[in-house]
């Protein structure tokens, strides 16, 4: 595994070729793609059996509560042991009369919630909060030592958003969304909240027929445009 890349001990200029060119090494080296499982699985398999912090849980509204695909519901089902946060109280105080674990806090506070984790999971959270930053922070303050962060992002660079670009006619993403969170932003926040980027990974499942067809596409174009996330793992 490479050292991580911190552009600001390189030059004091964030366009300098040679700073640019470090970091697209160092992304490209601890990309990880995986082709055969879903997001929700991969998700599920980090979390089984671990003690887990899972941030940003309640999904804007209740009526993801008693879906299949409750995310939060499945890597509490998986983890040995979950908390959740999540800034809506009144959803947060469902989810607790539901039997959940869930503690209503603000994720980017300095608050400690006097207990440390395995895994902390922060899902579609980083793109909607005012800082990011401290997000993280938050996250990284409750691992228990050689435990780590995994945050979950669109990926702009996706056919998925390129399709709805060319019929919209402008890009129109969920309207609370404040930012789009690439590799390079993430390595720098990671780097402004003291914890290190360690890998990026690209997570769809696809039948054997479609990854030979993939793996002859990804020769003349990115891989990031087949992948509708981003998952970034931080240590």
């Amino acid at each position: 595994m490479p050292a991580p890349v911190d552009w600001t001990r390189l030059t004091d200029d964030p366009n300098n070729a040679a700073a640019k060119s470090a970091v697209r090494e160092y992304l490209l080296a601890v990309r990880r793609v995986h082709t055969d499982t879903d997001l929700l699985e991969f998700i599920e398999s980090l979390a089984d059996g671990k003690s887990v912090l899972d941030i940003g849980v309640v999904s804007h509204s209740a009526r993801y509560f008693d879906l299949p695909d409750c995310r939060h519901g499945r890597i509490a089902r998986r983890a040995a042991r979950c908390v959740g946060v999540d800034i809506l109280a009144d959803l947060v105080k469902e989810l607790n009369a539901r039997g959940f674990n869930v503690v209503c806090a603000d994720a980017t506070s300095e608050r400690d919630l006097g207990e440390r984790f395995e895994l902390a999971f922060i899902g579609d959270v980083l793109e909607h909060v005012n800082d990011p930053v401290r997000l993280l922070r938050f996250a990284a303050r409750h691992l228990k030592p050689g435990g780590k962060v995994f945050a979950s992002t669109p990926n702009p660079f996706s056919r998925k958003f390129y399709r709805r670009f060319r019929r919209d006619g402008t890009a129109i993403a969920n309207l609370d969304h404040i930012a789009w969170i690439t590799p390079t932003q993430a390595l720098e926040i990671g780097r402004r909240a003291g914890v290190a980027l360690s890998a990026y990974h690209l997570v769809k499942r696809y039948s054997p027929a479609a990854q030979a067809i993939r793996r002859v596409a990804w020769r003349f174009m990115p891989l990031e445009w087949s992948f509708p996330d981003f998952v970034y793992e931080f240590s």
